[in-house]
């Protein structure tokens, strides 16, 4: 409205928006997402850009550190910086040698005498603290100790990691995916026949390493080849053009012929991978009918294993305390 009373329908002369874009965090989240947007409208004039806020919650920037330590761990295989990666890799061929010697070496040094050691040095430094200084001795206690703090705080991460790889590898989600560790570590059995663990520890820290430098030269004919024999694998077993009934017949006989010759860990390893593989050719209307008619089975054991735990424990009361009057749940 003007100073004589008229409404003006002139706009500014210049309204840009404010564009502001803020996401709220969720608990107990493992990855960022846009949980919310708000736009806000800035009507001053003679604004000229416009403007974008993020606000990233804290799970995401433990997933963003994770990428940069990761990122850094392949630089350093991949010798991206060669002094780097060749002092890490003269650190770990020390600790190869070390633990070879300590596993291995010409000592009388067992594990038991090693610990006994380890904790006779540690009484005798704490005696010298209480000895030199009160305040000193009660600064070096480990409950209070910051780095303990931490370094049970890195275990904990460290374990539900652990849980969360169980989680995504090993419970047989993917039938396929299980089939193909099943059999790596059935090779990797094989080789701790061989080879100790540690040999296996120090053998893949130097493949990764060799693997590296030889991935940056040559990966590219490597997956060529790769392909090529994946390809003409897989074609020459399309060709046969095998029923199931054929297939299962195969794996009768090759596990049998397996079976013949080997132990009981063998067998037992047969048996799974045989397992697999009848799973992973099975539809899944067959998987939801096998489901179905094992459920109850499943109950029925349940209840069975319900049922003796209870008598279990009615027993070892009697026998141990007396008659004792079951609990309404119990009965």
């Amino acid at each position: 409205m003007d100073a004589e009373g008229d409404i003006s329908m002139t706009p500014p002369a210049t309204s840009l928006r404010h564009l502001s874009f803020e996401e709220t965090p969720e608990p107990a989240v493992t990855r960022a997402r846009l949980n919310a947007v708000s736009f806000k409208e800035d009507r001053a004039p003679f604004i000229h850009d416009a403007s974008a806020t993020f606000t990233v919650d804290q799970p995401a920037k433990a997933t963003i550190s994770e990428s940069r330590q990761w990122k850094k761990v392949k630089e350093i295989v991949q010798w991206k910086n060669p002094a780097l990666s060749a002092l890490v890799l003269l650190l770990g061929s020390f600790c190869a040698l070390a633990g070879e010697f300590i596993l291995r070496g010409d000592h009388k040094v067992t594990p038991l005498k090693a610990i006994s050691y380890l904790v006779l040095g540690d009484m005798a430094v704490n005696t010298l603290r209480s000895m030199v200084s009160s305040q000193w001795q009660d600064k070096a206690a480990w409950s209070t100790s910051a780095v303990i703090a931490s370094a049970a705080e890195g275990a904990k991460q460290a374990v539900l990691r652990l849980a969360t790889l169980h989680d995504d590898l090993l419970s047989a989600k993917d039938p396929v995916l299980t089939l193909r560790l099943a059999g790596a570590f059935c090779m990797l059995a094989v080789l701790s026949n061989v080879f100790s663990m540690w040999r296996i520890i120090c053998l893949g820290f130097f493949g990764v390493f060799a693997w590296g430098m030889t991935w940056d030269m040559y990966g590219t004919r490597i997956l060529e080849h790769y392909h090529k024999v994946v390809n003409a694998v897989q074609e020459r077993w399309q060709a046969l053009r095998l029923s199931r009934r054929q297939k299962a017949i195969a794996l009768c006989v090759a596990s049998l012929c397996v079976w013949a010759g080997s132990g009981w860990t063998m067998r037992l390893q047969v048996l799974l991978l045989g397992a697999l593989t009848v799973r992973c050719n099975l539809k899944p209307a067959e998987v939801t009918a096998i489901i179905s008619h094992a459920e109850p089975y499943m109950h029925s054991a349940k209840k069975r294993a319900r049922r003796l735990s209870v008598a279990a424990t009615d027993y070892v009361r009697r026998h141990s305390f007396g008659p004792v009057p079951l609990k309404d749940h119990e009965k």
